[in-house]
């Protein structure tokens, strides 16, 4: 059993899967709640990008799906939420894509968080963010790009981000500045400042 920490104090969670569309805000929801309420914070996709880069050497997209998805298989659906878990509480585990995740994620006692926000918004964020590769893409190919990860299959293992946002405990709306998403994510969640 886990014992409550201080900062614990006016938490209703302490484990909390974080899920959504793409530039809608779940990194920077889990950066805040990490800063502002001390849960620890895990990124399946780090853990995904550790992995690649021991095993493979390399963390080009390509790679991180070939190893992601064979770790899947090899190691059970939930494996990368299972690594995280390892981590203490509180604790929030972002970047969950498959089923199989976000069942690892509710079966250690988890609630799920899904996170959206209209596309045409997500676009311009993506835009102002300025990484990589992703500022070219028009808003077409951004939607076409999100949609392959949103439904990859029907298995644990598959990417399915879509059916994840059905079954997710809670969701919340991302379409005003910082300050009111936060404010909604901190009523959401039932979290009170000490």
């Amino acid at each position: 059993m886990i014992a409550i920490s201080d900062t614990m104090v006016g938490m209703k969670y302490e484990l909390i899967g974080i899920s959504g569309t793409f530039a809608s805000g779940k990194d920077t929801l889990a950066r805040h709640l990490e800063e502002r309420f001390g849960y620890t914070h895990v990124s399946t996709g780090d853990l995904v990008r550790e992995v690649a880069m021991r095993e493979r050497g390399s963390v080009e997209r390509p790679i991180l799906a070939e190893v992601a998805t064979r770790h899947r298989e090899q190691d059970g659906a939930g494996y990368f939420v299972q690594q995280a878990l390892l981590k203490s509480r509180p604790l929030i585990v972002s970047g969950i894509r498959s089923l199989g995740e976000m069942k690892a994620l509710k079966a250690a006692g988890g609630v799920m968080l899904y996170v959206d926000a209209p596309v045409e918004l997500r676009h311009q964020r993506i835009k102002e963010r300025n990484r990589d590769a992703e500022v070219q893409l028009s808003l077409e190919e951004f939607i076409a790009n999100e949609e392959h990860e949103m439904y990859g299959g029907d298995a644990d293992t598959d990417f399915n981000i879509r059916e994840i946002g059905r079954q997710a405990d809670l969701h919340i709306s991302n379409t005003g500045d910082l300050e009111a998403f936060l404010t909604d994510a901190h009523q959401l969640l039932e979290l009170a400042d000490s």
